[in-house]
Parts: C-alpha cells; sequence; structure tokens
C-alpha cells in the first residue's frame, strides 16, 4: 500500500476560475502597524501568548501569513508542511492525516490502537483541538496566519506539546471596518474526476463597538482510486468539506473585549487513498478462483467504504486591561463524532481460514465500524504583564476535562450460524457478551482524562540584543480512567476492571484456554499455569497465565 497525494498534486490541473478575487479591497492580512513602511514585511506572531514580531521570538517557529497560503496554493495541511522544514503530514486520506514535527508524531498511526495523548498540540487560535490518531483537517481559508512551534515545547503550551505546536490564527472581527472576499476553484483531477471549492467570508460592524466575522466554505475532492470486486467502482475515494465559523466581538472601548465563536465543520470521504499489492480475493496465486493482479491505484472491494467527521467548537475569548497588567480567559466546548467504516472482508475472511471455517464463511462480507466520540471542556486563565519595560512576566492556570469513547463493531451477516456449525451449537451466543449478532469482533476503549495546571515564565533584557528567559509548569491534578480492549464475555470480572488496556486477536474454539496478563488473573483463578510467550510480545510482557472459561482470547496489553 502507498499513499498517492503527490501523485494527484502533480497532476492536478486548474480549468476555470483560480484563486479568489476581493469584493471590498480592505487587505485581511494583520501587520505590525509599526513595522518600516517601506519594508512591509514584519509578521507579528503570538507564539508567546503574547504579540511580538517573529524575528524576537526566542525560539524555533515558522508563520506562514494568508498571502503566503494564497500564493502556494495550499488548502490543506499537508501542503503547508512542503515549507516548513522539520513538519510532515503522512496523509491518510482527508480528516485522517498524522501530524510530526522533528519527527515525533501526533499520534499512533496504528489505527486500533489510538494513542491516548496526542504529542504534537493543534489549536484554532487559543482553543486547543488535537486529538491522536485524528488530527483536524481544517480549511485555511480566511486564516491570518499558521504558525509551527518546533518543540520541545517551553511551559506555555503543555496541552499535547512535546514535539511542537501548530496554531491556526484566524483573521479576527474588526469593529468599524466592512470587509469580504469569495473564492472559488474548478479543478481535473488525473483527466477523470472533477473537483473544486466555494468559498466566503465577510466582517460587518454592528454598531459602534460590536463586530461579526462570518465564513463558510465547501470543497468537492475529486477521486483517483478504481476499485474491483463486487463493490467496485472508479474513483471511490472521492469527498468533500464543508464548514464556517461566526465571530463576534464586543469591544467596550474601556480596556475590555469579548469574543465568543462557532466553528463547525464535516468531512466525508467515500473511500480511501490506498493501492494493493495483493487481496485474499484477488490475487495472481489462488488455485480455486481465477487469477487476478491489482493494477496501479486499484484495491478490491466486498463492500464500500466511507469515512465521516463532525466537529462542534464553540470558545469565547476574554480579554480586561488592568493597567500594569492583561487578563486574558479562554473557554472552549468541542464535540466531535468520527466513523471510519472499512471493509474487513478478507480480514475476517483469514481469521476464518484459521478457525475452519467453509469458503463460504471466508467470502463474508464483513464491515469495521470504528466510532470516536469525543467531549472536551478547556479553561485557561492567565495574566500577563503591560509594561514597556524590560522585565516582562506572563502566569497562568490550565483546566481540561477530555470525554473519549472509542469503539469497533464487526458486523458480518451469516457469521454466527457458521460458528456455530463449526464449533458446536451455542457458541455464538455464549460468548456475545450483550453485542450484537454477527459481530465477530466489538471492543470499547473509553478514557476520561482530567488535567490541572500552572505555569509561568518571566523574561529580563539584559541588553538590547540579549534577553534572559526562565519559565515553569507544574501539574496539579491529572486523572485517567480507562476500560479494557474486551471482546466477547470476560472469564475474571474484577481482573477486567483493573484499568488496563488490551488488544484482542480473536476468540477460539469452546473449552481452549483464555491467556490474561498474571497480575489480572492470580487473585480470581485459583490453580493457574504459566504459558509461554506468544510471537510478537514485548519481554515485559511474556508473563500469562491460564484461566478457565468457555472460550479463549488472545490479549495483548496495550502500552
Amino acid at each position: 500500500m502507498k499513499s498517492f497525494a503527490n501523485t494527484v498534486r502533480s497532476h492536478r490541473r486548474a480549468l476555470l476560475l483560480g484563486s479568489g478575487f476581493a469584493l471590498l479591497s480592505v487587505p485581511l492580512a494583520a501587520q505590525d502597524e509599526s513595522a518600516d513602511p517601506v519594508g512591509g514585511n514584519v509578521i507579528v506572531v503570538t507564539a508567546t501568548k503574547r504579540n511580538a514580531t517573529i524575528q524576537d521570538v526566542p525560539f524555533s517557529i515558522n508563520a506562514q501569513t494568508q498571502e503566503d497560503i494564497q500564493r502556494s496554493g495550499a488548502a490543506t495541511l499537508e501542503d503547508l508542511s512542503r515549507n516548513v522544514a522539520g513538519l510532515n503530514v503522512q496523509n491518510l486520506g482527508p480528516g485522517q492525516s498524522q501530524v510530526s514535527v522533528r519527527g515525533v508524531s501526533a499520534g499512533q498511526v496504528v489505527r486500533d490502537q489510538p494513542g491516548v495523548k496526542e504529542q504534537v498540540g493543534v489549536y484554532l487560535d487559543e482553543s486547543v483541538i488535537s486529538l491522536s490518531l485524528f488530527t483536524p483537517d481544517l480549511d485555511l481559508f480566511d486564516l491570518d496566519r499558521v504558525e509551527t512551534l518546533r518543540g520541545p515545547q517551553g511551559t506555555l503550551f503543555g496541552s499535547g506539546s512535546v514535539g511542537g505546536t501548530i496554531r491556526y490564527i484566524t483573521n479576527q472581527p474588526q469593529v468599524g471596518v466592512t470587509e469580504g472576499t469569495i473564492e472559488a476553484n474548478l479543478n481535473l483531477v488525473e483527466e477523470d474526476d472533477w473537483g473544486g471549492h466555494l468559498k466566503g467570508a465577510i466582517n460587518l460592524p454592528i454598531g459602534d463597538t460590536v463586530s461579526s466575522r462570518v465564513v463558510g466554505y465547501y470543497t468537492r475532492y475529486g477521486g483517483f482510486i478504481d476499485a474491483q470486486g463486487p463493490a467496485g467502482g472508479e474513483n471511490i475515494n472521492g469527498g468533500e468539506r464543508y464548514g464556517g465559523r461566526i465571530a463576534f466581538t464586543v469591544d467596550s472601548g474601556t480596556g475590555f473585549s469579548l469574543t465568543p465563536r462557532v466553528v463547525y465543520q464535516k468531512v466525508k470521504a467515500d473511500g480511501f487513498n490506498r493501492q494493493e499489492l495483493w487481496n485474499l480475493y484477488a490475487n495472481p496465486d489462488t488455485t480455486t478462483r481465477p487469477p487476478v493482479q491489482l493494477g496501479e491505484r486499484e484495491q478490491y472491494l466486498l463492500l464500500r467504504e466511507a469515512f465521516e467527521d463532525e466537529t462542534f467548537l464553540f470558545d469565547i475569548t476574554a480579554e480586561a486591561d488592568l493597567g500594569p497588567a492583561t487578563l486574558t480567559s479562554v473557554s472552549s466546548y468541542i464535540n466531535r463524532d468520527i466513523l471510519v467504516s472499512r471493509d474487513a472482508s478478507a480480514l475476517t475472511g483469514s481469521v476464518s481460514v484459521d478457525l475452519g471455517y467453509p469458503d463460504a464463511a471466508v467470502l463474508l462480507p464483513s464491515n469495521l465500524r470504528d466510532t470516536t466520540k469525543l467531549e472536551t471542556i478547556t479553561q485557561e486563565l492567565r495574566l500577563s504583564s503591560n509594561s514597556t519595560g524590560p522585565l516582562q512576566w506572563l502566569i497562568g492556570g490550565f483546566y481540561s476535562e477530555v470525554d473519549r469513547v472509542y469503539a469497533q463493531r464487526l458486523p458480518t451477516p451469516g457469521y454466527d450460524a457458521f460458528t456455530d456449525a463449526v464449533l458446536g451449537a451455542g457458541t455464538s451466543a455464549a460468548v456475545a457478551n450483550g453485542f450484537p449478532a454477527d459481530s465477530p469482533f466489538n471492543s470499547d476503549l473509553p478514557y476520561d482524562i482530567k488535567q490541572l495546571a500552572i505555569f509561568g515564565e518571566a523574561s529580563y533584557d539584559l541588553t538590547d540584543s540579549l534577553t534572559l528567559t526562565a519559565g515553569g509548569g507544574r501539574p496539579l491534578l491529572r486523572l485517567q480512567g480507562k476500560a479494557d480492549h474486551h471482546h466477547r464475555r470476560p472469564v475474571c470480572e474484577r481482573g477486567r476492571r483493573s484499568g488496563r488496556s488490551y488488544f484482542v486477536e480473536w476468540f477460539y474454539p469452546a473449552g481452549a484456554a483464555e491467556l490474561r496478563s498474571q497480575s489480572e488473573c492470580h487473585h480470581q483463578c485459583p490453580g493457574i499455569a504459566r504459558f509461554p510467550p506468544w510471537r510478537g510480545q514485548r519481554p515485559a510482557q511474556h508473563a500469562a497465565v491460564q484461566c478457565p472459561g468457555p472460550r479463549a482470547v488472545r490479549r495483548f496489553p496495550v502500552v
């Protein structure tokens, strides 16, 4: 398998409408008003949580402005990464790209084992939006800039920012300003499938102290992967992305401002950018079926695949000028629903072969459905100095609560009948554990994570070109609850609630032994016996025990 993002980019042709055109001539890019009018190239960033020119930031940072994004034609973070040293994006399809900064990834690429906490933080302005395994695929329209802070991060960004931080900085509502922009594009992928987008933004004042900014966009992705088989077709990996932002700014004119905002986006894909070199049902080595040689950018499907990612964000940013200091509060709520629906027929069929099922069972269509439901609440409160003297300081606190449920189901109509026929009547019902019928694999992996931390930083200008900076942060609370990755009915109920996480491989015939870690079962299963390690286990995980039960499951601890 391989990705074809580069191939698609090399063959994409803009045919009709190119870059956007402005309805009004007011520029949207934010520049430092004190910048040299001749140079006009000073970029103001907020990587230190205060306004500073990019030249004055004392760590490695890249900032691409709206003009840079438009000139490069970048539509995704992957496009931007080509111009940022140390930033790499692995394209796994719309809404699923994995980000790494200096080689540290934002989440595990292994889909069935999502990392608990990402290592690259992603922010939309002041709100944390990063999620391991599913990096948000935000539209880049109407952004002031994108800041890439190469890690390891200091004390100001602590939520999953070990490897680095990526910040999408949007254009904010401007009081007393009326402006707008429309952008449209139409393109053809490999002279085969059409794509394009239509985007617009408008800033409207509401009285003397209130302003609004509304952004909307729609993008259609052309497909470039073909599929053979019962669910085959052409350009099966097309998709779309649509959404928008609505923000208001209330500026009292006396040092207090309030900016509430609502963001909504949905990403849909009809398939995945995957090329298969060999498939259980389509390969040149078969002896019982006609040989099939899959070609370039082809795959074999018994079922159509799909991806959906729906994101809702509400946040409020408040600032109050207290004279010698500025108090800033950032509150956010995120609700996100993700579905990854894959054709797992070949995987299920290969296990059916190992279990001795007949050919009819091996050929059953099997749909692996991964779902992620996420709710996140965050609150940050910080106080920063306002003086122009050599001493600058900032102190703050951060709280977050993450409720995430990652679940998998494998609906395979007709599977239970073959299970009972081969392994004995009643086997499928005995191991159902309350899950739906004809689903040979089921798992739930919920996370409940709470964090509370304080942080601070101070800097002193020793000379005009030398500044001493010191900072620190301390977590005050980090509570994490996690249920195990389970399949069918557990044997040791108390051990199952121990909080450890497992990768379940499959179930075996009735009467076989169930393998569990010794620490989980030795209080519940008397007369345990040690088993040799399974191939593939790490040295620290070799201990296993035998527990009595109606069936067996190979369970490997996930670390």
